[in-house]
């Protein structure tokens, strides 16, 4: 029998040096397509509840680390999902479609239901991957920017609803009107206070960028800003995010979304933002309105894939 052109292996903490230069040699042609950050890439590893030496999976040739897949679990809406990067080098090579098998493996072991990849509109390569190996569009999300330079935004009146920065120690109350919020939506694992925790501690977030809506003392919606910090060392630009909004199901269409928005775009221009980014579900009817009508305007499209776990 021939010997393998490559090894399949799980993950070792060893092997982030190499991690990080498949990422970094892989930039300058998928630089919108994944991180080339360090930071990130090693916050993103010891996220709470996850094992990147049971999820992860690498490929190596001559000691050399040339591809990986990542699966995160969701548990509670029983899928994974699954990132994945192979060298520019050592593309067509049947590489990606090995790891994929392996990572088909994992996901029946954790008893999923269903795999989900996200993959950008313009890259036909992967597109066309993912449906030879039996992946079928099922979702699109739109990437909308907003400039500043070219928007004004009104003042912040006062209204019936506290809209205030989020504390430190209020992760409990974030992951409860988060879960609120998005309980039933497409794709939506409801997340834990320790997740919540991590994530707002995370580089490029505090505590201070998520404004919350309240009524009276319980929150009732909120606005989860983000700055571009690597980012914006790479491209010379100050960008921030919308990473996330929502409004309580029982307080909606009362203008709660369009004061979150404001005081969050407020931050984040106080904060010497000059481009904002988001992602919004293109079947969120009420969201893409309420984006554009401040003046946000698409920037790509990011389609999701889904394959059944048998």
């Amino acid at each position: 029998m021939s010997e393998l052109p490559f090894i399949i292996r799980n993950y070792r903490p060893v092997d982030f040096k190499g991690y990080i230069r498949l990422h970094i040699e892989s930039g300058p042609v998928d630089r919108s397509e994944c991180y080339i950050s360090s930071r990130i890439l090693a916050e993103a590893l010891r996220r709470p509840n996850y094992c990147p030496e049971k999820n992860v999976f690498i490929v190596e040739k001559y000691g050399k680390i040339i591809a990986f897949v990542g699966l995160t679990p969701e548990t509670g809406i029983r899928r994974v999902l699954l990132d994945g990067l192979v060298h520019p080098r050592f593309r067509r090579k049947g590489v990606a479609t090995a790891l994929f098998y392996r990572a088909m493996q994992r996901a029946q072991d954790l008893g999923a239901k269903v795999m989900h990849i996200r993959i950008p509109e313009a890259n036909a390569a992967a597109r066309s991957l993912a449906s030879n190996l039996g992946f079928k569009f099922v979702r699109y999300f739109l990437e909308l920017k907003l400039d500043f330079y070219n928007t004004h935004l009104p003042d912040v009146k006062r209204g019936p609803f506290v809209i205030r920065k989020l504390r430190r120690g209020e992760e409990d109350l974030l992951t409860g009107i988060q879960n609120r919020c998005f309980a039933g939506s497409w794709g939506f694992n409801p997340n834990t206070t320790e997740e919540i925790v991590h994530r707002v501690n995370l580089s490029h977030s505090s505590s201070a960028a998520v404004i919350i809506a309240c009524d009276g003392s319980k929150p009732v919606g909120y606005c989860w800003t983000r700055m571009n910090t690597e980012e914006n060392r790479l491209i010379g630009e100050t960008g921030g995010q919308i990473h996330m909004m929502g409004v309580d199901p029982d307080y909606r269409k009362k203008g709660i979304g369009k004061a979150l928005l404001l005081n969050g775009l407020k931050y984040l221009k106080g904060k010497g933002v000059d481009v904002v980014e988001l992602t919004v579900d293109s079947e969120n009817k009420a969201g893409c309105s309420l984006y554009t009508s401040f003046g946000f305007e698409l920037d790509s499209k990011t389609e999701w894939y889904e394959k059944r776990v048998e």
